[in-house]
């Protein structure tokens, strides 16, 4: 279920520009700076919560719980980060443009109001002033710079920018800040990278490096391109992990941005085979089938083409729903439902880019974990 999502269309988040909490001066001369994004952001956070929290907080009734946090600066972390809020045309940000559809909340939900709107776009216009530009010195081709959610967050990037080929792919991990203080980390640790293909279409990927970028400043590589000697292809149903799963950037800095190139990355062979069958058919049958009807019926039968595409459940109710049961098991970990995609994404309280979250039913939610979690256990080799 973790392609049913607003992620935009370059696969990416886009991302807020300065770090969180900077100013003062700047400019010739030592003129004043104008406000930071994050300045700006404090300005009109108690209009976005008043207008918005009620569906868009942890565990609110919307799918996208992007005002997720306790204080200010942890909500200006999860809008941030957030797919399609910030981005390269501010006019065109989600925040502005959704309320306006009546498609939002049923037709329900509220409009953003008028005398908040400026406020909102002079915001998201100075988000987009830093976001950084692309990188002509990267080793190859590259996904777009992008926010990432620390606090062991599960974060997935699109590859679909990167051409045809490569549409509903993407590269997984979760992300925690470590070293300095939480006002200054000075490291980023990800963990679990996964990568997921799609069905027939092995992935190639030689050396890919990752690349921290602060606002106003040239990228920064991995200080040892821990993946340098990297060069492994990935089928669906197949071993995921990347490398060591394991990346711990120790140029990090707060307000940064994550960027990932590719010495090579392509598309070959045709079906390299059918990858990891299940272990345990029966069970997904009985248990995880019945769970996962809605997944199918809203998104991941052919209601949402990439939801299809990243995990095609056309073929749930078959007889012998084996290639559905391939499609999901490529979605988890077996042996660990805590560490399984399919019940992290969909968790009300988690702040994980998802298109179905429960309606916010944290008692539908733990039914549905009830039911799948027997079966995950059950993969483990």
């Amino acid at each position: 279920m973790s392609a049913c999502s607003s992620n935009n269309a370059e696969g990416t988040s886009d991302g807020a520009g300065a770090t969180v909490g900077s100013g003062g001066m700047g400019g010739e001369g030592g003129a004043p700076a104008g406000p930071t994004p994050y300045e700006l952001f404090l300005k009109i956070e108690p209009d976005l919560v008043t207008n918005c929290n009620i569906c868009h907080k942890k565990g609110g009734s919307a799918p996208a719980p992007f005002l997720a946090g306790a204080t200010p600066e942890e909500r200006y972390q999860t809008i941030t980060f957030w797919p399609g809020i910030v981005t390269s045309a501010p006019e065109q940000s989600i925040l502005l443009t959704h309320p306006e559809s009546p498609n939002h909340g049923g037709g329900e939900a509220p409009k953003i109001p008028e005398n908040v709107k400026p406020g909102v776009l002079e915001w998201l216009t100075a988000e987009a002033e830093a976001l950084p530009p692309s990188n002509p010195a990267d080793i190859g081709p590259s996904v777009r710079p992008f926010r990432t959610l620390p606090g062991g967050a599960l974060n997935t990037v699109y590859l679909d920018a990167l051409g045809a080929d490569f549409e509903y792919m993407s590269i997984a991990f979760f992300a925690e800040t470590l070293g300095g203080s939480s006002d200054a980390p000075t490291m980023l640790r990800l963990t679990n990278i996964t990568v997921h293909p799609v069905v027939d279409k092995p992935l190639h990927i030689v050396h890919p490096l990752f690349t921290v970028y602060v606002p106003g400043q040239p990228g920064d590589p991995d200080p040892v391109d821990s993946f340098s000697n990297l060069d492994q292809t990935f089928t669906l149903g197949g071993e995921n992990t990347l490398g060591t799963g394991e990346l711990v950037l120790t140029n990090w800095q707060k307000g940064a941005y994550l960027g990932i190139a590719f010495e090579l990355i392509e598309v070959y062979g045709g079906n390299a085979g059918p990858g990891t069958g299940c272990n345990d058919l029966v069970n997904f049958q009985q248990n995880v089938v019945p769970a996962m009807q809605t997944c199918m019926m809203k998104c991941h039968g052919g209601a949402n083409p990439q939801a299809k595409g990243t995990m095609d459940l056309s073929e749930l109710n078959a007889m012998m729903p084996t290639a559905a049961c391939q499609e999901v098991r490529a979605r988890i970990k077996p042996g660990d439902p805590a560490a399984s995609q399919i019940l992290q994404v969909t968790d009300p309280v988690q702040a994980i880019v998802h298109m179905y979250k429960f309606d916010g039913d944290l008692n539908a939610y733990n039914a549905f974990k009830t039911k799948v979690e027997p079966w995950i256990m059950a993969e483990q080799q």
